[in-house]
Formats: structure tokens, sequence, C-alpha cells
């Protein structure tokens, strides 16, 4: 279902922007750490400090990186952010612990790697593994907001005046002409995405990191925009939400299957999609598979 024309969007690379985040924060850590002479290095050179501090931070950084993918495709805290930070510094930390342990040793030395200096350590590297993936998350998410809307003036200039009346009863930007049929897009989604999806209709919707993944019948591609944001533009009858991280059209459901006590839906053009316990029994009422 994945379209070439990811590459020619600005927002695909959700991973890649990520790791340049990341990396551009773990030096401006490691530049900081070095010019304080953090945890006793001030007696150092300043270029000994930065390049001390650049081997503890850097490696620490690229398996914050690996650790923060894993647990995001994992998605069992999507929506929980402090919660997803405290865990993926507790696993960057048992393995960078001892990395900055060896980098310690070889550029200042250690006399014995005791009980002591193992705990030491680790609650030091856990630490900055906290405050380091905070700022990660926070910086994330403060990327992932959408910019306010901006009115035009010449379209409002222009507009009849009969027009100024709002309609008491607004309808969803999406309307689906039956149960059975393929949703068409949101203009506000619509907009975001390649041309050649733009009149497509829709299957899914997948939240990856702070993007979401729209699934049509004409291929896929990533959007800047927060799960809730999307699901409030389509109709009800057009699907549902059924996992924290999809949402799935009902006209695109060709069964509902079990798979080791956990359901999951079978969509068009064979996407798998999750389907979380507490919508189990209602998509089943609901005839959906």
């Amino acid at each position: 279902m994945t379209s070439p024309a990811i590459d020619a969007s600005p927002n695909a690379h959700p991973l890649r922007q990520r790791a340049v985040r990341a990396l551009l924060i773990g030096l401006l850590a490691a530049a900081v750490l070095a010019v304080l002479g953090a945890l006793g290095t001030d007696q150092a050179p300043l270029p000994y400090r930065l390049m001390y501090w650049a081997a503890v931070i850097m490696p620490g950084s690229l398996l914050g990186i690996a650790v923060q993918t894993a647990v995001i495709a994992w998605g069992g805290l999507s929506g929980r952010r402090w919660a997803e930070v405290v865990l993926v510094a507790l696993l960057v930390s048992v393995p960078h612990t001892f990395l900055v342990i060896v980098a310690s040793a070889l550029f200042f030395g250690i006399d014995a790697i005791t009980l002591e200096v193992v705990i030491f350590f680790g609650l030091t590297v856990l630490m900055v593994a906290l405050v380091l993936t905070a700022i990660n998350s926070l910086a994330a998410a403060s990327s992932a907001m959408p910019p306010p809307p901006v009115a035009s003036f010449q379209s409002t200039a222009a507009a009849p005046a009969s027009t100024a009346i709002a309609d008491p009863q607004p309808k969803p930007e999406a309307e689906a002409e039956d149960a059975s049929a393929l949703p068409l897009l949101p203009d506000l989604i619509a907009e975001k995405l390649p041309i050649h999806l733009c009149s497509a209709s829709l299957i899914a919707i997948e939240a990856e990191d702070h993007y979401l993944r729209i699934h049509t019948d004409a291929g896929s591609d990533l959007v800047l925009m927060r799960m809730t944001d999307a699901c409030a533009l389509l109709p009800e009858t057009a699907g549902a939400r059924v996992h924290r991280s999809w949402w799935a059209a009902r006209g695109a459901t060709e069964a509902l299957n079990r798979q080791g006590g956990k359901f999951e839906l079978t969509l068009k053009g064979g996407l798998t999609v999750p389907v979380s316990r507490t919508m189990q029994t209602a998509l089943r009422e609901a005839g959906w598979g």
C-alpha cells in the first residue's frame, strides 16, 4: 500500500527527523557538559573534555533513537508521553552505563570497577538519559503541533453577504453515502497529501509517532496531524477508531478475525489492523465481520 510518492512528501521521514533532532540535542548536551566540566572533568583541557563527552553522549543518543523507535512501534504507551520517556530512559541507561564506564576508564582511568562504581555511573546515566529523552519528546511534540489556521482576507472579502449566515447544522467534511462505501478524504487531510491521492477513497488511518499514515485505495502517505483531529473530520457511519493507533473504514472491512486471543481486521488491499479489547464486542455486534 506504500506509494513511491512518499519520498516526495515533506512529512514522509519522521524517523530521519527524529534521528537528526536527537543527534543535534546530543551534541549540544555534550558541549554544555564539557564547558561546565561536569562530574569532575573540569581538570582536563577543554578539547579533551569535548572528546570525552562526545564519546559518552553520542552513542547514547544513537541508542536512544533505536529504543524510542522500538517503543513507538510497540505502541503500548501511545498517548502517555512521560511513561514513554521513563521507559526509553530506563532501557537506554542499562547498556549505556557500561559504555560510559569503558569510556571513562579510557579517558581518565578507573582503579577498579566495583559495585559502587557501577551504581554511581548507572544513576548518573539514568539521570542524563531522562533529561535528554524528555527534551527530545518535548521537541518532537512542539514540532508536531499544527500551525494555527490563517484566514484568507481575499476570499472573505469576495464572499457574498448572504453567506454570512452560518449553517446551524454543520456537516462533517467527509460524507459516506452508506456504510458499505469507502469514505472520501476530508479536505483538511486531502490538502496535505500528494495530488494523486487527493481524490482517493479512505481505507484506514494509522498513527506513526507524531504523524498519521493515510491509507487509501490509491496508496498511502504521511501527514502531520493528531489522530483525534483526523477522526473528528469523519462521520461516525464511515468507520471507527478500532485501536489507539488505528481508524478503519467500515466499507473497507473484509473480515474480523481472531488471532491467538486477539482480534484484527482485514481490510481491502490486504491491510491488517489490530482491534483493541474495548472495541471487539462493539464491532461484532455492529456486524463488522
